[in-house]
């Protein structure tokens, strides 16, 4: 009871109540962007739009094409999970159209380990915050370490909490009633409190906005990695040794827990992470275990994450250029290895009953280290080659969208759920046509949201950080 009461407190009951907060926000951006007040001026949607086009000319400009492709694969993945209703509602059907796309010969590896996208956010993730970390390494450990933490938090928090205001409340009900019924029934002030806490990746089941699960983790993942780059700083070669290892230990916890839970032949996790209709606490527990703890807890996870940590501090402390041949053999290297590492997953899809064999629980254990070692030498064989190759605008562009594309491609994912020509698709390719429209979609309301909330309260809180001395 006393959990309704604090979740009813800090979520209206109608729409109307719900939306009032948020129209006095858009009419002080909006006042913020004709007032000549410079008190307002941080609010201006003309200098977010000023912001948002403003351009860069760095070899991490290649990140952005990287972030890029990551959010389309996650936007996938979605599509083809949460986008059709008898995924959703565990009609039989959904096996059928589950088995189409894990059996198509080209295109069935790609959709079945479209969940890789998660491990290239977490490679760019681990690079940053390398970086970041290491341009004021000299500083005191500890002050250093709470203004970096504050930062991220003051640049992931802002926008997440919002969001989790419109989702979790009367509006979104209001707009998607499916949505609501599937991501959102199961939170109460728990779950709720899972998401504006950063620790919804340890929730029992990710039944409460699951997708959500990744910004628990990156924030976990950001608290600890001062450990691995204060000794990389000091000592390199026992930075690198604790790095290396930690990897290595997080692949032999995953074949741990897929040998003990006997899912060594689900390395995709290829599951939404939903509230299923009529499942009562225990059940979903039973259709989660071993899958979920596996997926999302920072000790099986962070391998990709540390793999971005190394490479960050390589590109950092290091002058080395790449002539034109050796940077291509690098690039074209670990694109295979990438892409054999995608594809290696089909002797699961061609044995799905063949449970814990040695090759499923190698495959589990390292596939998404390995893929992310692959993604980490693409993005090295472009930093360090010999000439500067500038991207697209339109990729620092989109770049900056990203999180609240992230944010917000979930709730368009349930819009598709009406469109016929996805509910009866039967091929990975009906899927790659519906991609563009939720991709477009998803990166519009994104705009938006960068627009009114992330740009303008990003303003403001940086401001606050750095009269804070952050």
């Amino acid at each position: 009871m006393t959990a309704c009461l604090l979740t009813g407190a800090f979520l209206p009951d109608t729409v109307q109540m719900a939306a009032w907060p948020l129209i006095a926000w858009i009419s002080l951006v909006i006042f913020g962007s004709i007032s000549q007040y410079s008190i307002f001026t941080g609010l201006s949607l003309f200098r977010s739009i000023k912001e948002l086009r403003s351009e860069r000319s760095s070899k991490l400009d290649v990140l952005d094409i990287f972030r890029f492709i990551a959010i389309l694969w996650v936007m996938l993945n979605h599509t083809g999970s949460e986008g059709r209703i008898d995924i959703l509602e565990r009609l039989p059907s959904a096996d059928a159209f589950k088995s189409a796309m894990h059996d198509h010969p080209i295109f069935g590896a790609l959709m079945g380990n479209s969940a890789l996208g998660v491990e290239i956010f977490l490679v760019l993730s681990g690079l940053l915050a390398a970086r970041s970390w290491l341009r004021n390494a000299e500083k005191p450990f500890l002050n250093h370490w709470r203004s970096f933490i504050t930062r991220r938090l003051l640049r992931l928090a802002p926008s997440m909490f919002i969001f989790v205001y419109i989702a979790a409340g009367p509006i979104m009900e209001a707009l998607l009633p499916r949505y609501s019924s599937s991501m959102v029934s199961a939170c109460g002030f728990w779950g709720i409190l899972s998401h504006v806490t950063f620790t919804s990746n340890w929730q029992s089941t990710p039944t409460c906005m699951g997708y959500l699960w990744y910004l628990g983790l990156d924030m976990q993942l950001y608290m600890v990695a001062p450990i691995f780059l204060n000794l990389l700083h000091k000592s390199p070669k026992r930075g690198m040794i604790l790095t290396a290892a930690t990897i290595i230990t997080s692949m032999f916890i995953r074949a741990g827990y897929c040998t003990a839970y006997g899912t060594c032949n689900k390395s995709d996790v290829d599951i939404p992470f939903i509230s299923y209709p009529g499942q009562d606490a225990e059940t979903l527990k039973s259709i989660y275990a071993g899958l979920w703890d596996m997926y999302s807890r920072p000790y099986t996870k962070c391998g990709p994450f540390l793999i971005g940590l190394l490479l960050g501090y390589v590109t950092f402390s290091s002058q080395h250029i790449m002539s034109p041949a050796p940077s291509k053999t690098l690039f074209r290297g670990s694109l295979f290895v990438a892409i054999v590492t995608i594809y290696a997953i089909l002797p699961e899809y061609w044995n799905p009953d063949a449970g814990n064999t040695v090759y499923n629980t190698i495959y589990t254990a390292v596939f998404r280290s390995v893929f992310a070692l692959a993604i980490a030498g693409m993005i090295a064989a472009l930093y360090f080659r010999q000439e500067y190759r500038p991207t697209h605008p339109i990729f620092a562009i989109l770049a900056k969208l990203t999180y609240n594309a992230y944010l917000l491609h979930m709730p368009v994912v349930y819009i598709f759920n009406w469109l016929p020509f996805l509910q009866t698709a039967t091929s990975p390719i009906h899927l790659l046509l519906v991609l563009p429209f939720v991709a477009t979609l998803s990166f519009l309301a994104a705009l938006i949201f960068y627009l009114f909330v992330e740009a303008p309260i990003g303003h403001l809180t940086s401001q606050y950080a750095t009269r804070l001395g952050l």
